[in-house]
């Protein structure tokens, strides 16, 4: 079956996308044989639209959430994923990972991006810890905008066993968002991985998520790979914009990319 989305939202259906991804979410657990999915929640835009696409495809008793904050620097985040597993009426735990990242670091050399993935990883160590426990598969909840800019931690939380929202652009997914009924504070929120205090993605990026999806659609529209885009028509958008996502998606392709596999014959 053809689990594609349509291109950008000049002409999307979103009852129509929220349908086939239910399809997608409720056909991949019954053909795995698991008894439900489990992801991390946290209060932000593409976990609760993953939350929410769950529930409906196969009910809130198959769906269990983690909110994995990292000490008392996201009480916000905290109380945006609890309001939204309530709203969903799904089980979820909230389990603080500071001490688990502090304990490591005491035996661990100190740098600030690799403690930063290291909270990313750690928390989907939880994620996949629960799913083992509850015979369930891990949703991830990267979108089609993170994927192509590799804007997201390898094996971190771009580890999944299924991407439900991975072919529709940040801007699409806000806009489902909205027809799904996502809760008003959190569809109000800045995107960001919660790493760090103050963190947006849109601020570390350095572009909006208007501009980067009218980049990246263009691309894959013209369908150019990395560091071959130089016939991809960018008249009306900024260069230093244009540059830095070309940039972003080409030093990050390896992200997407099984590891690189010796072949013996």
């Amino acid at each position: 079956m053809n689990d594609r989305i349509p291109r950008m939202d000049r002409d999307l259906d979103f009852p129509q996308v929220a349908n086939k991804i239910q399809g997608f979410i409720a056909r991949q657990v019954r053909e795995r044989g698991v008894d439900g999915v489990v992801l991390g929640i946290s209060g932000g835009l593409d976990s609760s639209v993953v939350a929410k696409l769950a529930v409906q495809a196969l009910d809130s008793s198959r769906v269990y959430g983690l909110i994995l904050p990292d000490g008392n620097i996201f009480k916000q985040d905290v109380k945006d994923a609890e309001l939204l597993a309530k709203c969903l009426k799904i089980k979820y735990r909230i389990i603080n990972i500071g001490p688990l990242k502090k304990e490591a670091l005491h035996v661990l050399p100190r740098n600030r991006l690799a403690q930063l993935n290291l909270v990313a990883r750690l928390r989907m160590c939880m994620v996949y810890y629960y799913a083992s426990l509850r015979k369930s598969i891990v949703l991830g909840t990267s979108d089609k905008s993170e994927v192509k800019l590799g804007y997201f931690t390898k094996y971190g939380d771009g580890a999944a066993d299924l991407l439900p929202i991975a072919d529709l652009y940040k801007t699409q997914v806000r806009k489902l968002a909205q027809y799904l009924q996502i809760p008003a504070p959190i569809l109000a929120k800045k995107s960001s991985p919660s790493l760090h205090r103050g963190q947006t993605a849109e601020g570390e990026i350095g572009v909006t998520y208007d501009v980067i999806d009218e980049i990246l659609d263009r691309i894959e529209q013209h369908k150019a790979s990395p560091g071959k885009q130089k016939s991809v028509d960018f008249s009306g958008l900024d260069r230093a914009s244009v540059e830095r996502v070309l940039y972003l998606a080409g030093k990050n392709q390896h992200k997407s990319e099984m590891p690189p596999v010796c072949r013996i014959d």
